[in-house]
């Protein structure tokens, strides 16, 4: 007989017999699980977690056989009976993997776990369709395993993560095609925060190098966010993009993914692309801050399915030099705001390409992607070119205009943010306007109709006293409006440089009617109420957080249910909590464990934030100050008579879905520690802290895009040559 048959069989006995190493066993029962939250490092335990419409639970995990694999039929020269099974089995590396033939194989072969679990891993199948787990550590180290362009990789490694992350530093792609999937919902990628308070500032992935790839996608009921919050708001930007693309890589998203919370003085909030390639096979990308928009690109942008670049601080996509936004296949329920870094009436901004078949996107595809898209301010519309296959900048009638005081031209550093401009009551309007330098700015109003050289004459220099940090949003609350139709200058000075002026025309016929009487005359002050006046029930006493157990607590708002509200008033709204300052946002008011439980007693901190809201007199309005009031809640020890009748019950009641775990004191079940839920250690038990929320041929623009294997699909698993037999 073979070595490799003796070395099967030999196995196949030790399994039968039940003396599996015990290493085997606890690698089997370690279940990776999905986490709502980031915990310190890069690979987080499980911590309890919401349930509802933003986490579904994780796929069970494949199981190992506990069949005896048959022995090989065709043996004639070998004696058939099964040799007795040693007392003590090998350990599974002293059988190398060349030792297994096919012949001693299952026709479904068992997940083959080849180092300890975490929430990274590569998935390999060779041949015969056998797959291979390898667990790594880090993000890096799994990234510097994908094997290199160089060495005839063609296809993306595909690394899995089924737990948050918190990087501590930049995650570098280069000369590797490599496509991060998360495999769990609530997945989120953010900055690592220390305990001395210090967080990883720098850009967080780069691509850089021909041929390079970087792919984030997801697998069905899971998402992905890649969250750029270093917990110091605006007052601090981060030093970098969420992903730098350069020399000819290439970076792209799909749908279920999205890039977020990043204000950084980089080019791109999200992605700042200097040569390189993008594709957006859906996505979205909100909630960013950079020094030239969300996304900056100097090269074409691939788009299709659904996308959204949109309410990002600044310009959403910046369009530098000639690039332009090219549709690859159809786009739908899009929304997608640009700006043009030299706009001009039929300047082109968009164009059709080609499929990943290769046939071309049609007319009525293009058409209906050209409706998808928007400019970022009210100066342009984007439309249908003549061709049908373009998109141009169409000049509004009802622009806006930007007179400089200075006859010196200069770089738009102030932006009028898009539909931001709204009536409050009769006399007062309000709009958003961002900055990429530090400023001071005032407002004024002028006759509507006026020329460029009345409204620069009107410009008074001494005016501008209320400062404004460089790459912020910042919010114009002008009183006084006049009775006659007027439009509205806001006139920032930068520290160094000439001012710029931006002319907002007032809507006159959609101006709140001037009030016939007299306001009521209330008899008392307006009412103010600090976040941390709010109230939650619920989590009074601890609780025994089970494996797939949700509690539901209740959050009310300090002054929310006041009656009778007088002009002045003020409340606070539940938003959303979270474990921890910048950890993900949960909406459903439901807490618990998703698969592992806590069995030990233990207390975490919890994060609930409000909005405020005021009364103005007729109704209550946002404001856009937004505050965290922290709490906390506790588990409760569960004892193991206790937790083997919970998940004898579940599995009863559950038979198509049930838990793999032994309800006994021993194996992985007993190590299950309730893991530090927030990088913050500070023991208070509740605080607050205000915080921020010119190439026209389609088909050259498109050669780069035929070889990202995005565009083919998704991503691929890696297979390894077959092995030869001993």
């Amino acid at each position: 007989m073979r070595k490799k048959q003796l070395f099967a069989i030999l196995l196949a006995g030790a399994m039968t017999a039940g003396t599996v190493p015990s290493a085997a066993l606890a690698a089997e029962n370690d279940i990776p699980a999905a986490s709502s939250e980031v915990t310190e490092g890069e690979n987080s335990g499980e911590i309890p977690q919401e349930e509802g419409g933003e986490t579904t639970p994780e796929a069970e995990p494949t199981q190992t056989p506990e069949t005896t694999p048959e022995a090989p039929t065709e043996t004639p020269a070998e004696p058939t009976e099964t040799p007795t099974v040693p007392e003590t089995p090998a350990e599974p590396t002293q059988v190398p993997e060349t030792e297994t033939t096919p012949e001693a194989v299952p026709s479904e072969a068992p997940e083959t776990l080849e180092s300890e679990p975490t929430g990274i891993s590569i998935i390999t199948i060779d041949e015969n369709n056998q797959e291979t787990v390898t667990y790594y550590k880090t993000l890096q180290e799994a990234v510097d395993a994908a094997p290199t362009i160089e060495s005839g990789a063609q296809e993306s490694t595909v690394i899995e993560i089924t737990d948050s992350l918190a990087l501590s530093g930049t995650i570098s792609v280069s000369g590797k095609k490599v496509s991060i999937v998360a495999a769990a919902p609530g997945i989120t990628i953010r900055r690592e925060q220390k305990e001395d308070g210090t967080v990883f500032n720098g850009t967080m992935f780069t691509v850089a190098g021909q041929g390079s790839e970087l792919q984030f996608s997801v697998k069905d009921g899971s998402d992905l966010t890649v969250d750029g919050s270093n917990g110091k708001g605006e007052e601090e930007p981060s030093e970098g993009s969420l992903a730098d693309v350069s020399d000819s890589g290439a970076f792209g998203i799909s749908a279920g993914v999205t890039l977020t919370g990043n204000n950084t003085t980089a080019k791109g909030g999200a992605v700042s692309n200097n040569g390189g390639s993008l594709v957006l096979k859906g996505g979205t990308i909100t909630g960013n801050t950079g020094a030239m928009g969300a996304v900056y690109s100097n090269t074409d942008i691939a788009v299709q399915g659904t996308v959204a670049i949109k309410e990002n601080t600044g310009a959403n996509l910046y369009l530098d030099q000639d690039a332009s936004v090219v549709v690859t296949d159809a786009l739908t329920g899009s929304s997608i705001s640009l700006t043009a870094a030299a706009p001009a009436d039929k300047k082109t901004v968009a164009k059709a390409g080609k499929k990943a078949d290769g046939t071309d996107v049609t007319s009525e595809e293009f058409k209906a992607a050209a409706e998808q898209l928007a400019y970022d301010t009210e100066d342009y519309s984007v439309v249908l070119g003549e061709d049908g296959l373009s998109a141009v900048l169409k000049v509004n009638a009802s622009a806006t205009v930007t007179p400089s005081p200075t006859p010196t031209a200069s770089p738009s550093f102030l932006t009028y943010q898009s539909k931001s401009l709204k009536w409050m009551d009769h006399n007062t309007v309000t709009a958003k306007m961002s900055t990429t330098k530090d400023c001071k700015w005032y407002y004024y109003f002028v006759d509507a109709g006026s020329d460029t050289n009345t409204i620069k004459k009107l410009y008074d220099s001494s005016k501008a006293k209320t400062p404004a940090k460089a790459n912020t949003t910042f919010t114009v609350k002008a009183e006084k409006v006049p009775e006659k139709d007027s439009w509205l200058v806001v006139a920032a000075k930068p520290d160094n440089g000439s001012a710029q002026l931006r002319v907002l025309k007032l809507n006159s016929s959609s101006r709140p009617a001037s009030p016939t009487v007299s306001p009521t005359v209330t008899t008392r002050a307006p009412r103010k109420y600090e976040v941390t006046e709010s109230k939650v029930t619920g989590l009074e006493n601890p609780l025994q957080f089970y494996p797939r157990k949700f509690y539901d607590f209740q959050v009310v708002g300090a002054g929310q249910n006041d009656t009778d509200p007088v002009s002045g008033d003020e409340r606070w709204i539940p938003l959303y909590w979270s474990m921890s300052v910048n950890g993900t946002k949960n909406k459903s008011w439901r807490i618990g464990s998703q698969e592992k439980g806590i069995r030990e007693a233990a207390t975490y901190p919890l994060y609930i934030f409000f909005q405020k809201q005021t009364y103005n007199g007729t109704e209550w309005t946002d404001t856009d100050v937004i505050e965290y009031m922290k709490t906390s809640f506790s588990s409760a020890e569960i004892s193991d008579e206790e937790w083997k009748e919970y998940i004898d019950n579940y599995n009863k009641e559950n038979p198509d879905d049930g838990l793999n775990y032994d309800g006994t004191s021993g194996g992985s079940v007993a190590d299950i520690k309730a893991t530090e839920a927030a990088s913050e250690k500070d023991s208070d038990s509740t605080s607050k802290s205000a915080v921020s929320t010119a190439d026209e041929s389609p088909i050259g623009t498109m050669s780069v895009l035929a070889v990202f294997s995005l565009l083919a699909g998704g991503y691929v698993l890696v297979r390894k040559r077959k092995k030869e037999d001993i």
